[in-house]
């Protein structure tokens, strides 16, 4: 497996609380990847640190190659380049308009003109399903799906090997979510994209994701595909699963 995410032995540790207790797995090139966990189990903080937002308190996390618990600060600004990231709540800036939000990773890692951004930002905008008239609005002026599709849109700004999602479909009613989980779907098989998505949305699961990974108990407690973990006899699994027929 040509992998692009490897985590080895994370233990995370905030004060006397044990987060991570020795959490490993790794995701191959072009696989769409689900991370379900409890609340509190530590799955945002676990996206956190791949992407070098956070650093664990031992073990090793590798993204594309790079160790990014050891990278200097250049490294990673080269690293950002090749992935994108859609928060919970979208992260979009209420200050700049549809379009001047998605053109901020153009502005702040290359040196492309203005002119020659706009167009671009126009495609990925079109790319996510988004009309021509919503790249002057601002992120106040639209629908909770809207936005989740214009973040959608910033992340793959830079045409990234990977996209990270943190709970997608978070807020959306069925309708939406199922959209964009579709979307998502499509985008990451015609771009070739690796996803990894962190989400409690079982509907999603069952849908779109190659493979599922639980953390429960500061451990990794299954992975594998869909039909398989949903069959597991772990008490906090059947739980989960027992919310979808």
């Amino acid at each position: 497996m040509d992998e692009v995410i490897r985590v080895e032995s994370v233990v995370t540790r905030f004060g006397e609380q044990l987060v991570h207790d020795g959490v490993s797995f790794a995701v191959g090139r072009g696989e769409v990847v689900g991370l379900i966990g409890g609340s509190g189990s530590g799955k945002s903080v676990l996206l956190r640190e791949i992407i070098g937002l956070m650093h664990p308190t031992s073990g090793r996390i590798e993204l594309l190659g790079v160790n990014v618990c050891a990278a200097e600060p250049q490294q990673m600004n080269s690293v950002r380049r090749h992935f994108g990231v859609l928060f919970q709540d979208g992260a979009l800036f209420s200050s700049l308009n549809v379009a001047e939000n998605v053109a901020v990773p153009f502005r702040e890692h290359t040196d492309l003109p203005p002119n020659v951004i706009a167009p671009i930002v126009g495609f990925n905008l079109a790319l996510v399903g988004l009309p021509v008239n919503a790249s002057c609005k601002s992120p106040a002026q639209l629908s909770g799906g809207m936005r989740k599709r214009v973040g959608l849109a910033r992340a793959l700004a830079l045409e990234p090997e990977v996209v990270f999602l943190d709970e997608p479909t978070s807020g959306l009613d069925p309708v939406s979510a199922r959209d964009f989980g579709h979307l998502v779907r499509v985008l990451a098989d015609s771009l070739s994209l690796t996803v990894f998505i962190v989400t409690h949305d079982v509907d999603l699961l069952v849908s779109i994701i190659d493979r599922v990974i639980a953390l429960a108990r500061g451990k990794i407690i299954a992975n594998g595909p869909v039909n398989e973990v949903r069959s597991s006899t772990d008490p906090w699994l059947r739980d989960y699963f027992s919310t979808c027929g």
